[in-house]
């Protein structure tokens, strides 16, 4: 089926599965799917939407809301919206491909919930992933109108599992992310950053990044974030004669007073009295 959603352009497609009684109440059942291709004028704004989705960006970049948060999803990276809630997502770049399908069944609140506690709805996948083929298999069952209600089921439930996997890493895997987060931190320092904009960067909720970022550094990425500035501050108090001021703008601090306050804090003198000593 050809689409005329605004901003979808050919060859996008969309297909509609028929579903028994039987795979409403006891299966995982997919409703439709399809693959969009779309420009800069596409968008979904919806209060709400009896199913769940799953997105997989191929090219291009979608922007999505949900639960009072914003997010960037990069290409290779798959999505999970409980639709029942009010969500937007929209292309931000002209040539933004994506396979999609909306499903239901019993558990799937109960899966969202787990995994969008661990995780968010954004999975950003660092190579060629299952997930990839198991979406191409329902998809090709509805393009040719002949799903199997139980395999798909099955497939459904294999990438909630994938998920779920993904939202519990190897400790190499987390490790990683923590670099990238610091990374992040440490590029980012001057800017007015917040938990939730390392955790996104990293694609872990903030109740979790925080919660293993603390395990292996022995800190709270906030904490962190201080500790650099306030490292940074040191050296611009000891190597220039920068003002207060310009030191916490500088280093990222939104005023002269918050930098006196967070200094004297941490290292139990003024900034003024540091630099007094060693400069």
């Amino acid at each position: 089926m050809q689409i005329e959603d605004k901003g979808t352009v050919e060859p996008s497609k969309m297909y509609f599965a028929m579903t028994n009684e039987f795979a409403k109440k006891a299966l995982y059942y997919v409703i439709n799917s399809g693959r969009f291709y779309c420009n800069t004028n596409y968008q979904i704004r919806r209060e709400t939407l009896d199913s769940f989705l799953f997105i997989y960006v191929k090219e291009g970049k979608l922007a999505i809301q949900y639960d009072g948060r914003s997010f960037v999803v990069q290409s290779n990276s798959f999505v999970f919206l409980d639709c029942h809630q009010p969500h937007m997502y929209r292309a931000i770049e002209n040539k933004t491909v994506f396979d999609w399908f909306h499903f239901a069944g019993n558990a799937s609140k109960a899966y969202f919930e787990l995994l969008y506690a661990k995780n968010g709805c954004v999975y950003k996948l660092y190579e060629q992933h299952i997930l990839l083929n198991l979406m191409e298999r329902i998809i090709k069952m509805t393009e040719e109108d002949n799903v199997e209600e139980h395999l798909a089921s099955i497939y459904i439930q294999q990438i909630l599992y994938e998920l779920n996997q993904y939202s519990n890493p190897s400790d190499q895997q987390m490790e990683h992310k923590i670099k990238q987060a610091i990374a992040y931190m440490e590029d980012a320092f001057q800017k007015d950053i917040k938990l939730e904009d390392i955790a996104s960067h990293v694609y872990l909720s903030p109740y979790y990044f925080s919660r293993v970022f603390k395990k292996s550094m022995d800190s709270s990425p906030i904490q962190y974030l201080i500790n650099y500035r306030v490292n940074h501050a040191k050296k611009l108090l000891h190597h220039t004669d920068l003002s207060i001021e310009e030191i916490a703008a500088e280093c990222g601090f939104n005023s002269a007073s918050h930098f006196i306050t967070t200094f004297r804090k941490n290292v139990d003198m003024s900034p003024k009295q540091f630099r007094a000593i060693f400069f």
